[in-house]
């Protein structure tokens, strides 16, 4: 019984004319709430509907905004933004660039991008007195060059710049002139020891072909003007060498031991051994493995105890 009564009460609420019935979504505003709703006086407020950037509708005298139009407006400009709500010009920047988004894109400074703009005869819009330029555009000139580059392939330059070296850097490097460097790329005897790459514009050098240049010739040499003290004071030249090189290729002195100090490469090298080998001679007694952070060191005096040593038994 209970159940029927309750069906039958359901069913007279639900075709109800007295019922509940839940509010619509507003399709219109008052030029005070736009107002409000993007922070600007009454001045501002009517500036923009003179100049008609949305619907509009007058009843009974009075001027309604019609929120649909308005939205559209906002997401296609970038000067007036809501004191409480998304960020504007959402369609603006799906197709467009600003002059000072391409700027900080490419690295360069406003004017500098405006000259290229013009140079380059890029093409502009104009939207609500603002410059934009089109993202098809800008990808058309972009692919065409390769001197301006994107944050996004600076990145990349960084790890292939780390592995080049330019012209001017060969020179000093060899401690000769620019000139001198053009006549040893041209040379028949050396310029097949040489791999190029072009980066942003500019032709460079693998540092691994400049190493082999380097070992496959006796007539030029680095400059031990380059190197830092303990290298060029290091009696021992098949380490001089080996931590030179290490140098040339790394950049990083940190990469290389000291004096007092061996690299488990450098031990490597000195005994001719792997560096697993090195840690297990270290794991047998034979010598210290010191970790200082992030590097690991060994005493120079102490390897060099070992390696004697062990040189001599092996003489027996």
């Amino acid at each position: 019984m209970d159940a029927e009564f309750h069906e039958v009460a359901n069913e007279i609420a639900k075709n109800s004319l007295y019922q509940r019935k839940e509010s619509e979504e507003r399709t219109i505003m008052t030029v005070h709430e736009m107002g409000d709703l993007l922070g600007i006086k009454k001045t501002d407020r009517y500036w923009l509907l003179h100049k008609g950037f949305f619907k509009t509708k007058v009843v009974l005298g009075k001027t309604w905004i019609d929120i649909a139009s308005f939205e559209k407006w906002y997401a296609n400009q970038v000067k007036y933004k809501k004191v409480n709500g998304d960020e504007p010009g959402k369609e603006l920047k799906a197709w467009s660039y600003s002059p000072q988004e391409l700027a900080q894109e490419l690295g360069v400074t406003d004017s500098v991008l405006y000259d290229i703009l013009k140079r380059e005869n890029i093409e502009t819009v104009t939207v609500d007195y603002w410059k934009r330029i089109p993202k098809e555009a800008f990808d058309k000139w972009y692919a065409s060059q390769s001197r301006y580059r994107t944050r996004a392939d600076r990145e990349k330059d960084l790890a292939a710049e780390a592995a080049t070296i330019t012209m001017p850097e060969m020179a000093r490097l060899l401690g000769t002139t620019r000139s001198t460097v053009y006549s040893i790329l041209n040379n028949p005897n050396y310029k097949e020891f040489f791999d190029f790459v072009v980066i942003a514009d500019k032709k460079r050098i693998t540092k691994e072909s400049f190493q082999r240049f380097l070992d496959g010739q006796d007539r030029y040499h680095l400059d031990a003007r380059n190197e830092y003290t303990e290298v060029a004071a290091e009696e021992n030249m098949a380490l001089a060498d080996f931590r030179r090189k290490n140098l040339f290729k790394s950049g990083v002195r940190r990469g290389n031991g000291n004096k007092n100090y061996l690299t488990r490469a450098e031990a490597a090298m000195l005994a001719k051994v792997s560096k697993p080998t090195i840690d297990y001679w270290a794991n047998k007694g034979h010598y210290k493995i010191l970790k200082i952070g992030e590097l690991v060191r060994i005493p120079r005096a102490e390897f060099e105890d070992w390696l004697n040593y062990r040189e001599n038994m092996e003489a027996k």
